[in-house]
């Protein structure tokens, strides 16, 4: 709950409303082993006994997302899935395309390393990066 805590806070600093719908998004996908779609929200959500639409739900997110409260990630099926995004924890993805199960990985030095050769061979201003690697877990190995 710390983290959800300290998203709420960014977001009132930067002017925010806290409705209901935006808290029992934050608090979902802090709780979330995982990424989740919008599907994925709105049956925790309907869980937590708020009945939105999914309009509601992506207007939500719209505005997480501008405010980097929220991460949008595209896996290989090109859905959307959401985290939170505390700032100082730039990760990545491993992602079983059989069960589904998503593992977070992080190399930052090896990476920033690249996005400064990108800018200066390329002239390239890196705003930001996305990286996710499909394959199959240990579990589903053994199968």
């Amino acid at each position: 709950m710390k983290n959800t805590s300290r998203l709420l806070d960014n977001l009132r600093d930067k002017g925010e409303r806290i409705t209901d719908v935006r808290k029992a998004i934050i608090e979902i996908l802090s709780a979330a082993p995982r990424p989740l779609s919008v599907q994925d929200l709105l049956s925790a959500l309907k869980k937590k006994q708020l009945a939105v639409n999914k309009t509601t739900v992506y207007r939500q997110l719209e505005q997480l997302l501008f405010h980097n409260i929220v991460r949008e990630i595209r896996f290989q099926d090109r859905s959307a899935r959401y985290e939170v995004s505390l700032g100082d924890d730039h990760h990545h993805h491993l992602v079983c395309t059989k069960c589904h199960k998503t593992e977070d990985i992080s190399f930052e030095e090896d990476l920033e390393r690249q996005e400064k050769v990108i800018m200066h061979k390329k002239k390239f201003k890196v705003l930001q990066h996305s990286l996710e690697f499909f394959g199959l877990c240990a579990s589903c190995q053994k199968k």
